[in-house]
């Protein structure tokens, strides 16, 4: 099965760029002649062609007017090699002229111009975001692109107003726009971090938003402006960063207006006043157009475009979640009012077997992409109409995943938290890449939902987080592995010296300090790991840490973490008695679970 990842754009953003795509597919377009009689025959005499074929072969796609091929659009990549010596292998690449300057040797003579292709990476972006607009169609069948009648309107306009108009019908037809144009009708001025909060699968790991309380307490504990602008220009999470493309885009055409906003956050103890650039209010024409989008308009309501690929990101199991999102939507398509049991027994007709709470999630998340969902605390009624969503053939079968086994047990007991916190199970499970995520959300329960007292830390010699309730302060260590933590002697030895360092409180010993970050009357400490799951010696190695340090501490998986928070929203469990119990010396288990 090919795998491509359309639905959701994050770096595409340039609509010229996005014309001279769709234009190699419009024979007798301007751009069309131009690849065909200067880039690809510059790309040739410079020798910068992957493989030698690759000029004939693109000169013949060109002149075919047929449906292309994926792959040879979009290209390979680097192949092991530095992006910097990488040649050109895919047409997209060729059609994209790079940002840096280049000295190039062509027939004898050094001639210095903007590096004439672009990597992989980029022509994969503008091919998704073509696709997922409607400008282009993609066929599973072959796995091919050929371009729609909408792409070919908009090649061929001349002027701004003309370009501006297609572009506003195209981005009608992308949910996830329809969700923004929603929030900032409803809700008024909002930084990307609020939109981003409210926008996909927000139990799932690739649907990340950065609190904005913790970003806003990070932003002015930053003691250098390069922190501070590390924490204005990488600091984000994925929806935030769609949230931030989807809204440029808007801002673009006039319907959304970049305008900053000051916000007052508290976390923990303490309230920050702060202006976010990112943020965003939505103009009179973006308030007319978004009524033709839920038809509300003497216009007739756009289709909106939906690839099974947006319905999942990067979820251990994301083919089996599309598969199932694909087949509600499927049922709720006859737009009629639908019960969580009517749509359970659906699933069961095509050998689903799921639960009220994975099928309650699933709507949540329906509504978050931007489909226009009607629910009157009984049913649900889809108003959209949807193109472009094609199911598998048969059935995928549900990966058993340690992730997804462990995400699927919780699922069912938490009634009280967010499920959002599910994306725990996904941090913890996923490896040192969301590592950062996994820090961050781990604050965020723990502060945001429970509220403790705590901060994030993180960066270099601080551990990831600390946490604390009345007179107790737990020193967090976040373990993102995939099989299972292990304990190793280094890791031992740096939790050590975070102890160590808490309890000499030195300036000389660690200059940042951190250790300020508990308050005064917090006078008694212990640590914790939190991971997947653990492996090998742990209780001999956190009595190596107690003989060392004088203190104790304990491991935590993120499933027992999540047990525990419900517990303590519920009121069956007090803060106090479950910040007591990291004491342990050995693995916290929640015992009042049904796990």
């Amino acid at each position: 099965m090919i795998h491509r990842t359309f639905g959701w754009i994050q770096n595409p953003s340039s609509t010229e760029t996005l014309k001279d795509v769709l234009s190699i597919f419009v024979p007798g377009s301007s751009f069309h002649t131009f690849m065909l009689e200067e880039r690809l025959p510059l790309l040739k005499r410079a020798g910068l062609f992957k493989t030698q074929d690759l000029y004939t072969t693109f000169q013949e796609m060109l002149q075919s007017g047929k449906s292309l091929a994926y792959d040879v659009l979009k290209g390979q990549g680097s192949g092991g090699e530095s992006r910097s010596k990488a040649k050109c292998s895919g047409l997209v690449q060729a059609a994209i002229t790079g940002q840096q300057y280049r000295e190039y040797e062509i027939e004898g003579t050094k001639i210095r111009i903007k590096k004439p292709f672009t990597d992989d990476w980029t022509a994969d972006g503008f091919l998704r975001w073509a696709v997922s607009l409607g400008f282009l169609d993609y066929h599973y069948d072959d796995d091919t692109c050929s371009i729609t009648p909408l792409g070919k309107n908009f090649v061929a306009a001349q002027t701004d107003k003309d370009k501006n108009a297609i572009l506003g019908q195209a981005y009608l037809s992308y949910p996830p726009v329809c969700r923004i144009l929603g929030l900032l009708t409803a809700q008024g001025h909002m930084t990307k971090f609020e939109i981003g909060s409210q926008l996909g699968f927000t139990d799932e790991a690739g649907f990340t938003s950065f609190p904005q309380n913790i970003w806003v307490q990070a932003y002015h504990e930053a003691t250098d402006n390069e922190a501070k602008r590390e924490l204005c220009t990488n600091t984000e999470g994925s929806s935030d960063k769609y949230a931030r493309m989807i809204c440029n885009w808007l801002d673009d055409i006039g319907w959304v207006n970049k305008v900053p906003k000051t916000v007052r956050e508290t976390f923990g103890s303490k309230t920050y006043d702060c202006t976010i650039s990112m943020a965003y209010e939505i103009t009179a024409a973006g308030i007319i157009n978004y009524k033709q989008a839920i038809g509300k308009s003497k216009r007739r309501r756009i289709p909106k475009i939906v690839y099974r690929e947006m319905l999942a990101s990067k979820a251990s199991d994301a083919e089996y979640l599309r598969m199932r999102r694909a087949l509600i939507l499927e049922f709720l398509g006859k737009h009629k009012p639908k019960s969580i049991e009517d749509i359970l027994n659906f699933l069961k007709t095509k050998g689903f077997s799921e639960t009220p709470a994975v099928v309650n999630d699933d709507m949540k998340g329906l509504i978050n992409i931007g489909l226009d969902i009607d629910f009157d605390g009984t049913t649900y009624k889809l108003r959209d109409n949807i193109e472009k969503l094609v199911c598998y053939q048969g059935n995928i079968v549900k990966e058993k995943t340690d992730a997804a086994l462990v995400k699927e047990r919780v699922r069912l007991q938490l009634h009280n938290i967010n499920h959002k916190y599910l994306a725990l199970i996904d941090y913890a499970f996923s490896g040192k890449n969301n590592s950062r995520d996994f820090e961050v959300y781990t604050i965020d329960l723990l502060v945001n939902e429970l509220t403790f007292g705590g901060l994030h830390l993180g960066g270099t010699r601080k551990p990831d987080g600390i946490f604390y309730h009345g007179s107790n302060g737990i020193i967090i260590d976040n373990k993102a592995y995939a099989k299972g933590f292990v304990i190793t002697r280094n890791m031992a030895d740096e939790m050590i010296r975070y102890v160590q360092e808490n309890n000499d409180r030195n300036p000389e010993r660690n200059p940042n300090c951190w250790w300020k970050g508990f308050p005064h009357d917090v006078t008694r400490y212990n640590y914790v790991f939190i991971s997947s799951m653990f492996k090998g010696e742990v209780e001999h190695m956190l009595d190596n840490i107690r003989q060392s340090t004088g203190i104790d501490g304990c491991v935590l998986t993120t499933e027992n973490l999540l047990y525990y928070a419900d517990a303590i929203k519920g009121g069956t469990l007090s803060k106090a008695t479950f910040i007591n119990g990291f004491n342990a010396n050995k693995e916290m288990v929640f015992s009042n679970c049904n796990a």
